[in-house]
């Protein structure tokens, strides 16, 4: 099984990125690389591309290969959920903090996707593309929070419903309100935050401000909730209320605002982690608060809310 492969495009003639792919690798479609290049697991030199992106010599190409359908099973779990609201197009969950949402390499079951399978068999057939391998290893699932996020997500029971709700995250016409503790107090009790995210040009894993000609525009309201001392130290109680929905938005946001996400081990600084090593916080402290969204067949949005998780109200107990 191929994982991540590094290539040169040496042709002296220039050809599309996603018919190049699919002739170097036969076993797989042009369909499947035009899914992996739109799903940003695809670099030339380094910066993300579109499908019809035309290689030129001496590119050099980076691929996420994402593993066949076929190599998950998709086994129900029986994981218990939280479910704020159900009716027959969705499911509205409250997220618990450590599960993952949905299969990928290293977390191939145990999932909230395997959960839901077992829950509710239907959703295996939610499905927003047929053709598409990564929507076949993620059913119903029309957002995601990280591993470590708690909170509210919403999750399609059918086809039907996924392109509503997808529509809407698209074009921007939802609402999702977070909440995060953060090292320090905000230099501002409120402000818009608007940077450039994409792939950090040297740890393809992380996500960092590359750029307004690299990135992709993240935009996230703030308002300061609450102000802590600790001893010596500061802790804000943020709200987030995002307009995009980049990956790890939030938690690089916060690290450029100079104000880290507590338990962030990832983009938290040196004084952000050891004050959460001293408060014994075990895992990033940002919440999905809210979520309004229009359900199918409804005329307006309705608002989900998930109560603050018990680790997270630990915290601000401490402080309080």
């Amino acid at each position: 099984m191929k994982n991540k492969v590094f290539i040169n495009f040496d042709n002296s003639h220039s050809k599309r990125a996603d018919a190049f792919l699919a002739d170097k690798y036969p076993e797989y479609s042009r369909a499947y690389f035009q899914n992996l290049i739109t799903s940003g697991k695809v670099f030339v030199n380094g910066e993300q591309i579109k499908p019809s992106h035309k290689l030129i010599s001496s590119d050099l190409i980076e691929i996420d290969f994402i593993e066949s359908s076929a190599e998950y099973d998709l086994k129900p779990a029986d994981i218990k959920l939280d479910i704020l609201f159900e009716n027959d197009d969705v499911i509205v969950i409250n997220k618990q903090p450590g599960l993952v949402v949905h299969p990928a390499a290293g977390n191939k079951e145990g999932t909230l996707v395997n959960a839901l399978i077992y829950h509710f068999p239907m959703i295996k057939k939610a499905v927003y593309d047929k053709n598409s391998e990564v929507s076949k290893i993620r059913p119903g699932l029309v957002h995601r929070l990280d591993k470590d996020t708690s909170g509210v997500l919403i999750v399609a029971k059918n086809t039907k419903a996924m392109h509503s709700l997808s529509r809407q995250i698209q074009n921007r016409n939802v609402v999702k309100k977070y909440w995060a503790l953060c090292f320090g107090w905000p230099k501002n009790e409120k402000g818009v935050l608007i940077n450039y995210l994409g792939r950090h040009p040297k740890n393809r894993k992380l996500i960092a401000d590359v750029g307004e000609t690299k990135g992709k525009q993240a935009i996230s309201n703030f308002c300061l909730i609450h102000s802590y001392r600790h001893l010596k130290e500061q802790i804000s109680l943020i709200e987030f209320d995002i307009k995009t929905g980049r990956t790890h938005q939030i938690r690089v946001q916060a690290k450029e605002m100079g104000n880290p996400v507590m338990g962030d081990a990832v983009y938290g600084n040196k004084s952000s982690i050891t004050l959460s090593h001293e408060l014994n916080i075990q895992r990033q402290m940002l919440h999905a608060k809210e979520l309004s969204i229009t359900l199918p067949g409804d005329a307006k949005a309705r608002t989900f809310s998930a109560p603050i998780p018990d680790d997270f109200q630990s915290v601000i107990d401490k402080l309080s």
